[in-house]
């Protein structure tokens, strides 16, 4: 093991853990704000359609429908909409200007990042994944706290890390490394954009952008190590999730943060993907 790339690696994910951490929490509040803003001009379009002649909206009783009259399609999927936000889990961590949470952000890129010098060495291919890694942490934590993956840092992330594996298997001549990512990539985006199609309330699609990340990144490694990988996020995702219901009692349609879990999925893919899919298919691994 080459120590001093380790220490030189870690020592760089603890600066880069704390810059990014801050800079997740503004998109995402930026993000919310956007969001809240296109929910009230959805709301007031709403009112609009359903104001008599006289211009003024039917009187509205405690429950968001119209005295004596049915809800509108519009106004259900609005009570829905409200309905799912109180099932949604609040605040799982601070947001905003929080100096611990940033702290162990900066910690835990600060470890990944070590731990991947640790298990690439010195090989061109560790780019990308302290990439990947930073990435996962930011949108880990912006998912805790606002229940949301800015898609900024997802772009940015890609933006950096394509191009890195093009180069890494250049130089390698690996492209069929490469041809293994675009598979995985695009077989997990098209996979969660299903899901979110058909389940819109059970995803969001920030959730689809990071597993095509997830896919085309550890897709790398190999197929075997992108399956370990969502494997292992979804089995993260259920336990995550009995967990919170039983914490927060809410019930089975309580919505967890997603990302978390896929972030953690994708760690044990990348470093254990190998001997995680060798145990599970030991012929031809």
């Amino acid at each position: 093991m080459d120590t001093l790339l380790v220490a030189g690696t870690a020592v760089a994910g603890l600066f880069i853990g704390g810059a990014l951490d801050p800079i997740g929490q503004r998109l995402a509040e930026r993000s919310r704000i956007d969001d809240e803003r296109r929910r009230a001009q959805r709301q007031e379009a709403v009112e609009g359609q359903g104001a008599g002649d006289d211009g003024l909206a039917p009187a509205v009783d405690r429950t968001g429908g119209a005295t004596g009259q049915s809800q509108t399609p519009a106004e259900q999927e609005a009570a829905a909409d409200a309905e799912a936000a109180d099932r949604t889990v609040r605040n799982l961590v601070p947001a905003g200007r929080a100096p611990v949470r940033t702290l162990v952000a900066a910690a835990c890129t600060s470890a990944l990042l070590g731990a991947a010098a640790a298990h690439f060495g010195r090989d061109l291919i560790l780019a990308p994944f302290c990439v990947f890694l930073a990435m996962l942490v930011v949108v880990a934590v912006t998912d805790l706290s606002h229940r949301l993956v800015p898609r900024r840092i997802v772009y940015s992330a890609m933006a950096l890390i394509v191009p890195l594996l093009v180069v890494a298997a250049a130089v390698d001549h690996r492209w069929h490394s490469l041809t293994g990512s675009v598979i995985a990539g695009a077989v997990a985006f098209g996979f969660f954009f299903a899901i979110w199609w058909f389940i819109p309330r059970g995803m969001g699609f920030g959730d689809v952008r990071l597993a095509g990340a997830i896919g085309l990144t550890v897709g790398y490694l190999s197929l075997l190590h992108a399956y370990v990988a969502f494997l292992a996020g979804f089995v993260a995702g259920m336990l995550f999730g009995l967990v919170m219901m039983v914490v927060s009692a809410s019930g089975r349609k309580t919505r967890i943060p997603f990302a978390p879990s896929l972030a953690a999925g994708a760690v044990i893919g990348l470093f254990w993907g190998g001997h995680v899919a060798h145990s599970l298919f030991p012929v031809g691994t």
